[in-house]
C-alpha cells in the first residue's frame, strides 16, 4: 500500500514586497499563506515556512498569480518527495475592508 501524507499549514504571516501598483512596491506589506502539501515522506513545515518567506522576500513578486507558480515549482524543486500541492496567498491589508488574493493547485 502507497500512502501520502498532507502537510498543512494555515494562516502562515509574513511582511514581503508584493503588487503590481506604485505603492505596493515601495514597503512590505502583510500577506497570509495557506499550504496543502501532498508527499511520499516527512516535509518540515518549519523548513517549508522559511524557505516560502526567503523566497518571497528575495523575489519581489509583482502579480500574486505569477508568485503562486514559481513558487510551486520552487517548493518542487527543493522538497522533491512532494507529489502535489495547493496554496494560497492573500493580501491582508492592501483594501480596508476585503482580503484579496489567489490560489493554485498543482499535481507534480
Amino acid at each position: 500500500m502507497k500512502s501520502e501524507i498532507t502537510t498543512i499549514i494555515k494562516d502562515y504571516k509574513f511582511k514581503t514586497v508584493i503588487g503590481m501598483l506604485d505603492f505596493e512596491r515601495v514597503g512590505k506589506q502583510e500577506v497570509q499563506v495557506n499550504l496543502e502539501i501532498c508527499s511520499t515522506g516527512f516535509v518540515d513545515y518549519i523548513l517549508v515556512m522559511d524557505f516560502i518567506n526567503s523566497f518571497y522576500n528575495e523575489k519581489k513578486f509583482q502579480g500574486v498569480e505569477e508568485s503562486l507558480e514559481v513558487t510551486c515549482k520552487a517548493l518542487k524543486e527543493k522538497f522533491s518527495s512532494l507529489t502535489s500541492l495547493k496554496m494560497e496567498i492573500l493580501k491582508t491589508e492592501i483594501l480596508p475592508n476585503a482580503v484579496v488574493g489567489a490560489k493554485i493547485s498543482t499535481v507534480f
